[in-house]
């Protein structure tokens, strides 16, 4: 049976984030977040992995032109992505709109990580497009072909709709009638 001791120190659980930086890092920058992280117990720290200038870094869109590091973090003691966010910014001396922390397990890294295996075929390889027939149904030949369509669903429809209307007499409508204002007469 397991001590005490031993279950305790297998039940260590470590706290995982995302730190990311945009743009160039200032002078002693990776030394002072190492230090300003021991303080919630940092277990581990990657080297940081640089992304390649763009015009609107996907973690920073008010930000352009900038390259992003990115550090994957692993503390031991509990802290929030807001408490480390700002202590990070405030021991490094980075504006707080220049960094970013997330938890690995957010929509947004979950999203980024996602790998699809679908691959993408062209339509021009399905069944309909392969054959020669499907050239009769684009451009010119096209058009006339619904042009003649057009012409036999016009004389299908040979229906005029004021044939069975009776033709109305002038006689009948009298000029007294609409002489008056219908306001103050």
């Amino acid at each position: 049976m397991k001590s005490f001791v031993e279950y305790l120190t297998e039940s260590k659980k470590t706290y995982e984030f995302k730190v990311g930086i945009a743009g160039e890092l200032p002078e002693g920058c990776e030394d002072s977040m190492e230090m300003a992280l021991k303080k919630f117990g940092l277990s581990n720290i990657s080297q940081p992995k640089k992304t390649p200038i763009q015009e609107r870094p996907l973690d920073f869109p008010q930000l352009e032109n900038m390259e992003v590091h990115y550090y994957d973090v692993e503390v031991t003691y509990p802290t929030t992505v807001q408490v480390l966010q700002q202590y990070i910014g405030e021991c490094c001396g980075i504006d707080q709109a220049y960094i970013i922390v997330r938890n690995p397990q957010e929509p947004q890294e979950l999203y980024q990580t996602k790998k699809e295996d679908n691959t993408y075929e062209s339509l021009l390889n399905t069944e309909e497009l392969k054959s020669e027939s499907a050239q009769e149904s684009a451009g010119d030949s096209r058009v006339m072909e619904l042009l003649k369509e057009l012409e036999t669903a016009r004389k299908e429809r040979e229906h005029d709709p004021m044939e069975g209307a009776p033709a109305g007499e002038s006689a009948d409508i009298d000029m007294k009638e609409n002489s008056t204002s219908p306001i103050g007469s």
